[in-house]
């Protein structure tokens, strides 16, 4: 059963999240919303109002994403060692696996970090430092026992598909785009070393977000200091939390891209030398990132330096997995893809090619 505007109010009551009197009592409003899932979200004036999403397709791949997301909700709400990790998370509230639907905690009056970077170009440099600080605790003895709840087929630990795309490309076709972005991967014998080298040297040790980007982290701007929280759990698992710090800065790389204009996107020396203001002004947020982890981990100068090149060169694969996803409805490779590709290329092979891009770069 699809739940719709006819049906949802039902389907609440029947799961016992929301009572008959908060109907009859008109304390009651949603808004259903258009994403790769379908979405409601239900205000609540005097209570906790929620959000509902609901899969579009049953299929395998999908249900198991959407069980993923319910497991460690699920987890969060029952493990009390994990409060810093709880504050950053909506509540969980429900999961349906029969409608394959999950119930949280809507997060009102908040933008995610991207629409935050359109509209202002900053980002607080206290989010930004306590993101660090949270991926840094994802190490943690308490945030890896939190996954021995949820089973090895929802977390198996597998590295990101993007580390072996040019040797498996998994089921399904590819845009006519991801064709040539492929068959310039497989010719590239520089570039498949290096993505095979760091899926061999991935560490499957910590909890890892999975796909922690600018479009994940909601904010909600206040007086003092700003409310920040992380989505879409789907991809959770026991990974290497170095691929969340990598995705995270690779955030800033396509940022910077994208706030360069068309024209000046000929190469990548170009982007250095004619970069926006943009580039340097938001550089101060990457650096409270990597600060942040870096307290958190309790890492020395020698030992910053030294993990930094090794996620500098994780968030050159992300920029990669970017790349398909921009690729995936296109014909052609598009000139910022291009770029992207080649400032991959050159970090995977040697990040202290290019130090303006990596935190505490030179502007």
């Amino acid at each position: 059963m699809y739940l719709t505007s006819a049906s949802l109010s039902y389907w609440l009551i029947q799961r016992g999240i929301l009572a008959p009197s908060a109907i009859t009592d008109g304390q009651f409003a949603f808004q259903e919303l258009e994403f790769h899932n379908r979405g409601f979200r239900v205000y609540r004036p005097i209570s906790r109002s929620l959000y509902v999403k609901q899969l579009r397709e049953f299929d395998r791949p999908n249900v198991l994403c959407l069980e993923r997301e319910a497991a460690f909700g699920l987890a969060v709400a029952r493990t009390d060692s994990v409060e810093k990790l709880k504050s950053r998370v909506p509540a969980f509230l429900d999961y349906d696996s029969r409608h394959h639907a999950v119930t949280v905690e809507l997060l009102q009056e908040t933008q995610n970090l991207h629409e935050m970077m359109e509209r202002v170009v900053t980002i607080p440099e206290s989010v930004s430092h306590g993101l660090g600080s949270l991926i840094g605790d994802f190490h943690s003895p308490d945030c890896v026992q939190l996954l021995d709840s949820i089973s090895h087929e929802l977390c198996p630990g597998s590295p990101p598909w993007i580390l072996s795309f040019h040797v498996n490309q998994g089921a399904g076709s590819l845009s006519p785009a991801n064709e040539q972005f492929l068959e310039m991967l497989q010719r590239d014998d520089a570039l498949k070393l290096n993505l095979d080298d760091l899926r061999s040297g991935w560490q499957a040790t910590s909890l890892m977000h999975g796909d922690l980007k600018w479009n994940n982290v909601l904010i909600r701007e206040t007086e003092s200091i700003p409310d920040w929280y992380v989505i879409d759990w789907e991809m959770v698992d026991r990974g290497d939390p170095r691929w969340d710090l990598a995705t995270m800065i690779q955030c800033w790389w396509y940022f910077w891209i994208l706030s360069t204009p068309p024209e000046l996107l000929t190469n990548l020396d170009g982007l250095l030398t004619h970069r926006r203001i943009a580039f340097d002004e938001t550089r101060f947020s990457l650096d409270a990132l990597w600060d942040g982890y870096r307290s958190a981990v309790g890492l020395t100068e020698s030992e910053s330096q030294e993990l930094k090149q090794v996620v500098a060169r994780f968030a050159a694969a992300r920029m990669l997995q970017t790349v398909y996803e921009l690729l995936h409805i296109q014909d052609e490779i598009s000139v910022s893809a291009h770029l992207m590709i080649e400032m991959s290329r050159r970090i995977l092979e040697n990040p202290q090619s290019l130090p303006e891009f990596l935190p505490g770069g030179s502007p």
